[in-house]
């Protein structure tokens, strides 16, 4: 099987980008859902209709109507603003920087798929990419430092942060090969226009 043009390896992995591109649709509906679900806990548990105690793990009493039924889960600490909203923060990060990067990866298997690997907008497409992934990469390690900080200062007494730094190597390393291939297609872009003036 080939590898560019139609009928080859590049469409394949372009019809699989189209299902990932819709799937990640559906996971930014179910973000936004969770986040207002964790809205409506909040004011609930500000009106009294739900026990505090449900968010910080453990047990706690639901108030529905006139009646109430006691709920008991073990996540210390789990549904507490100073964890949940950054987690939420990281979540919307992740989900709003792999649409981008689907979004230019269909962009680059379709100019793959029609055989004109070296376009101009191909390099473009690269560059948003590796941009895409470092900020994703720097916004993942300031939120998890927010988390530590909230925890920290606002959490409860029986929580502690532990404070660690771990660098994924291969997200970094796809970075930089990232750059140089985004070079490597505008040189090959360059030298294609060159040679088609020449011609």
């Amino acid at each position: 099987m080939k590898a560019l043009g139609k009928g080859s390896l590049a469409s394949i992995v372009r019809t699989g980008l189209v299902w990932a591109w819709y799937g990640l649709w559906v996971l930014a509906g179910l973000w936004v859902l969770a986040a207002i679900g964790y809205g409506v806990i909040l004011v609930l548990i500000a009106n009294g209709m739900v026990d505090p105690a449900l968010l910080e793990g453990g047990d706690g009493n639901l108030a529905v109507g006139s009646g109430s039924f006691h709920v008991t889960y073990d996540q210390p600490g789990g549904g507490t603003w100073p964890i949940a909203v950054p987690g939420l923060l990281i979540a919307a990060v992740a989900i709003a920087g792999s649409l981008i990067i689907v979004w230019r990866l269909r962009k680059l298997f379709d100019s793959f798929s029609t055989g004109e690997p070296f376009r101009r907008e191909n390099a473009k497409h690269l560059r948003v990419i590796w941009m895409t992934m470092l900020a994703i990469e720097i916004a993942r390690y300031l939120l998890m430092a927010l988390t530590g900080v909230l925890v920290a200062t606002f959490g409860e007494p029986h929580l502690e942060a532990t404070y660690s730094l771990s660098v994924d190597l291969s997200t970094w390393g796809s970075i930089l090969i990232l750059i140089v291939l985004a070079e490597v297609f505008r040189e090959g872009a360059r030298l294609k226009e060159e040679q088609e003036l020449t011609i």
